[in-house]
Protein backbone atom coordinates (compact mmCIF):
# COMPACT_ATOMS: atom_id res chain seq x y z
CA UNK A 1 0.00 0.00 0.00
CA UNK A 2 1.46 3.21 -1.24
CA UNK A 3 1.16 6.16 1.41
CA UNK A 4 1.04 9.53 0.01
CA UNK A 5 2.35 12.05 2.58
CA UNK A 6 1.05 15.20 0.96
CA UNK A 7 -1.99 13.69 1.92
CA UNK A 8 -1.07 13.08 5.49
CA UNK A 9 0.48 16.11 5.63
CA UNK A 10 -3.15 18.28 4.51
CA UNK A 11 -4.78 15.80 7.14
CA UNK A 12 -2.63 17.12 9.85
CA UNK A 13 -3.06 19.99 8.89
CA UNK A 14 -7.02 20.11 8.91
CA UNK A 15 -6.70 18.46 12.50
CA UNK A 16 -4.62 21.52 13.64
CA UNK A 17 -6.80 24.10 11.85
CA UNK A 18 -10.02 22.57 13.33
CA UNK A 19 -8.67 22.24 16.63
CA UNK A 20 -7.77 25.77 16.79
CA UNK A 21 -11.47 26.51 15.60
CA UNK A 22 -12.64 24.71 18.51
CA UNK A 23 -10.68 26.42 20.95
CA UNK A 24 -11.71 29.76 19.99
CA UNK A 25 -15.27 28.74 20.11
CA UNK A 26 -14.70 27.63 23.23
CA UNK A 27 -13.08 30.75 24.51
CA UNK A 28 -15.34 32.84 23.31
CA UNK A 29 -18.05 30.74 24.96
CA UNK A 30 -16.09 30.67 28.69
CA UNK A 31 -17.65 33.45 29.85
CA UNK A 32 -21.23 32.46 29.49
CA UNK A 33 -20.46 28.70 30.58
CA UNK A 34 -18.66 29.81 33.55
CA UNK A 35 -20.70 33.00 34.67
CA UNK A 36 -23.95 31.74 35.52
CA UNK A 37 -25.72 34.40 37.56
CA UNK A 38 -28.73 33.13 39.77
CA UNK A 39 -32.24 34.35 38.24
CA UNK A 40 -33.48 35.07 41.91
CA UNK A 41 -32.06 35.31 45.53
CA UNK A 42 -33.26 32.12 46.47
CA UNK A 43 -31.21 29.08 47.53
CA UNK A 44 -32.64 27.19 44.53
CA UNK A 45 -31.21 29.70 42.05
CA UNK A 46 -28.06 29.90 43.65
CA UNK A 47 -27.32 25.82 43.16
CA UNK A 48 -29.33 26.04 39.84
CA UNK A 49 -26.52 28.67 38.49
CA UNK A 50 -23.93 26.75 40.58
CA UNK A 51 -24.61 23.50 38.90
CA UNK A 52 -24.93 24.99 35.01
CA UNK A 53 -21.01 26.75 35.75
CA UNK A 54 -20.01 23.11 36.93
CA UNK A 55 -21.65 21.87 33.38
CA UNK A 56 -19.97 24.82 31.73
CA UNK A 57 -16.68 24.06 33.49
CA UNK A 58 -17.14 20.06 32.32
CA UNK A 59 -17.87 20.87 29.10
CA UNK A 60 -15.10 23.39 28.51
CA UNK A 61 -12.42 20.43 29.88
CA UNK A 62 -14.38 17.93 27.53
CA UNK A 63 -13.89 20.38 25.07
CA UNK A 64 -9.73 20.67 25.72
CA UNK A 65 -9.10 17.30 26.18
CA UNK A 66 -10.52 16.58 22.69
CA UNK A 67 -8.61 19.46 21.25
CA UNK A 68 -5.94 18.01 22.98
CA UNK A 69 -6.62 14.52 21.23
CA UNK A 70 -6.52 16.21 18.00
CA UNK A 71 -3.82 17.84 18.30
CA UNK A 72 -2.05 14.59 19.29
CA UNK A 73 -3.46 13.02 16.11
CA UNK A 74 -1.96 15.96 14.42
CA UNK A 75 1.55 15.11 15.72
CA UNK A 76 1.26 11.53 15.15
CA UNK A 77 0.55 12.28 11.30
CA UNK A 78 3.53 14.42 10.58
CA UNK A 79 5.71 12.06 12.84
CA UNK A 80 4.23 9.12 9.80
CA UNK A 81 4.81 11.50 7.12
CA UNK A 82 8.37 12.58 7.76
CA UNK A 83 9.20 8.86 9.11
CA UNK A 84 7.73 7.79 5.49
CA UNK A 85 9.28 10.66 3.10
CA UNK A 86 12.90 9.73 5.39
CA UNK A 87 12.48 5.55 4.51
CA UNK A 88 11.46 6.33 0.84
CA UNK A 89 14.73 8.86 0.64
CA UNK A 90 16.83 6.06 2.79
CA UNK A 91 15.82 3.21 0.03
CA UNK A 92 16.27 5.67 -3.24
CA UNK A 93 20.26 5.93 -1.68
CA UNK A 94 20.63 2.05 -1.12
CA UNK A 95 18.42 1.32 -4.50
CA UNK A 96 15.81 -0.31 -2.42
CA UNK A 97 12.32 -0.34 -3.64
CA UNK A 98 9.46 -2.20 -1.98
Amino acid sequence: MEVVPSAVDLSSTTEVTISAEMGASASAASAALLGVTPMGLDADSAEFAAALSAAGGQYLGMTAEHVGSRLGLAADQSISSLTYQATDAINAVSGLSF
